[in-house]
């Protein structure tokens, strides 16, 4: 497990802050990591007169996060060949057939649209959470009343319970077992929550937490609804315990492996599958808030859940819940393992974006989370020595044994040994081994070999065939730079970047040179939040007396170009670009 313990207590804050700021009479919570609930506790009460706050074994009612059970149902009736996701829905719900479509052009909705919430129906918060008893004479009935289209089907995110209700219906009929019966007999036993249900008759009095609603400055308490036809889109009700195994079964299915699938309750290929943005919906650019930064992300759904690709921490996966009475949140970082889950007993009061979620980014902070892991192909490993061994000798017969047919036609082996040769001799010969591995993709492998006044980067890619080959191969030079050009760098990164940016008065330059050109671009890496001390090595460069070096901020890189006459040390050139970063940042290489 990672080193998180000290987060705790900022999380036993922060959701006490939630209770203090009267959003919900109570929240139970809890941390997972490494598939264990390893932290919980809980704020306020859980019904009306008592004095003891809810615990990891309180029940409530978790609304929306229900949809992932569902989602998870569908997807184990499509893995036993017992319906096609691409295929009309009603051809699992016969009332839908003569449901008249938005435009003569639409195609029917599928069971794939209704998973990725593009079935195209009208956005029902918060009309469809009071159907949820409705029988199935009912919902037939309300069927054949005919649907409203707010878009044709398959093209844009609209956010659907009717649609999650109409998979259970799916589930019912496809299955021949009722949909909650299904959940508790294909999902919940399996996983082990055996405090989780449907039916309030099921839940032990002392253990259930309260509904309530907040009306003339007081809590009410908010009557229960009875299971029925539209439970599938938010009628579960759990424990922080219960849930946390739900999300260690749904973060453990990273990364794909070759050990033994258990396929509780989906194979794990299935669980990943759930958990890929499907349909993008809204993207926020990273704001500095005066006391902490907060990231950017991007927002798409997947079959019952939400992707948010963090600039920082990269894949996030989550779902809300809000209900009559309830309001919850689960949050995971597949990457790290790391998850928050909190349920609350107030009408739609989700501890998402306030608590939980800033619980889940204090505990990436606190672990220095990665964005992503990533494994070498065995081949990409071997490759990167063998090339190592070929810069420190070169052989004509392990090269043709490495590369790839198209490296030679790409650039003459002659023409590539003269590169090479030149590149090494630029840094003064090579004087040690490989540092600073690095990898885009598990066949794509960056590194840095140090010369004797300066570095090799080198980088390969290999090709997909069974037998992988390298099929590029990258090998620049950068030259130590002249201690002139890195004390004109170092204090002109000092000068600009600082309280009172000017041109620093010991760097002399040319004629030639803007320096108001240079102070407008020194604005734009401020604003990025650029560091303010020169890095140990550039990033590239063309000699001793032309270098680059990278100034990394929070989500941009500011490359500080720097020219020197050789002979008089006078800057000949000097700017400040600016350029957003990819997301996610932080990749590690797992052995």
């Amino acid at each position: 497990m990672v080193n998180i313990d000290s987060t705790f207590v900022r999380i036993d804050r922060l959701m006490g802050d939630f209770v203090i700021a009267g959003t919900a009479p109570g929240i139970a919570y809890g941390v997972v990591s490494d598939g264990s609930l390893v932290h919980s506790g809980g704020a306020g009460v859980a019904r009306l007169g008592d004095t003891a706050a809810p615990d990891a074994n309180t029940v409530f009612r978790i609304a929306s996060m229900t949809k992932s059970f569902t989602a998870a149902a569908i997807l184990m009736l499509r893995d036993a060949g017992r319906l096609v996701l691409d295929s009309p829905v009603s051809t699992y719900v016969p009332e839908l057939a003569s449901v008249t479509l938005p435009t003569t052009d639409s195609r029917p909705p599928t069971v794939r649209d209704m998973l990725t919430m593009s079935a195209g129906w009208a956005t029902d918060d918060p009309w469809a959470d009071r159907q949820e008893s409705i029988d199935p004479a009912g919902f037939s009935a309300m069927l054949d009343g005919g649907l409203t289209f707010d878009e044709t089907p398959g093209v844009v995110f609209d956010y659907s319970n009717l649609g999650y209700s109409l998979l259970g219906r799916i589930v019912t009929n496809v299955s021949g077992i009722q949909f909650q019966d299904f959940i508790g007999s294909h999902i919940l036993g399996p996983v082990g929550m055996s405090s989780s249900g449907f039916r309030l008759e099921d839940i032990p009095a002392d253990r259930l937490a309260d509904g309530h609603f907040r009306r003339d400055d007081q809590w009410n308490v908010e009557p229960w609804a009875a299971t029925g036809e539209f439970a599938a889109l938010g009628g579960i009700a759990s424990t922080v315990t219960d849930l946390a195994r739900w999300v260690s079964v749904l973060a453990g299915a990273f990364p794909a492996r070759d050990d033994a699938d258990a396929g509780v309750p989906l194979r794990r290929s299935s669980l990943r599958e759930m958990q890929q943005g499907s349909r993008f919906f809204s993207a926020v650019r990273g704001v500095d808030s005066g006391a902490d930064y907060v990231h950017g992300e991007s927002m798409s759904y997947g079959f019952g859940l939400v992707i948010a690709t963090d600039e920082r921490f990269g894949d996030i996966v989550s779902h809300s819940g809000g209900y009559p009475g309830y309001g919850s949140h689960m949050v995971w970082h597949p990457t790290s393992g790391l998850g928050v889950i909190g349920l609350a007993n107030g009408r739609y009061a989700s501890p998402g974006r306030t608590a939980v979620r800033n619980a889940l980014l204090a505990l990436l902070q606190a672990a220095d989370a990665p964005a992503r892991k990533i494994r070498l192909t065995p081949a990409a490993k071997d490759a990167r020595m063998r090339v190592d061994a070929l810069l420190d000798a070169w052989n004509d017969q392990a090269a043709d044994a490495l590369f790839a047919a198209n490296v030679d036609s790409d650039l003459p082996r002659d023409h590539r040994k003269k590169d090479i040769a030149e590149a090494i001799a630029k840094v003064g010969g090579l004087a040690g081994p490989a540092q600073e591995i690095t990898a885009t993709t598990p066949s794509s492998v960056e590194w840095v070999r140090p010369g004797v006044r300066g570095r090799l980067k080198i980088d390969i890619q290999l090709m997909p065939l069974a037998r992988q080959r390298v099929q590029t191969l990258g090998v620049e030079a950068v030259p130590e730079p002249d201690v002139a050009l890195r004390d004109a760098a170092a204090a002109v990164v000092t000068a600009l970047l600082g309280e009172d940016p000017q041109w620093p008065a010991g760097v002399v330059t040319d004629a030639a040179v803007d320096h108001a050109a240079i102070v407008k671009g020194a604005a734009a890496a401020r604003s990025a939040d650029a560091v303010r001390e020169l890095p140990a090595h550039p990033a590239s460069a063309r000699s001793a007396f032309d270098a680059s070096f990278a100034l990394r901020g929070r989500s941009a890189t500011t490359t500080l170009k720097v020219v020197i006459d050789p002979t008089s040390h006078v800057v000949t050139h000097c700017s400040f670009v600016t350029a957003a970063d990819a997301w996610a940042t932080r990749t590690v290489i797992v052995e």
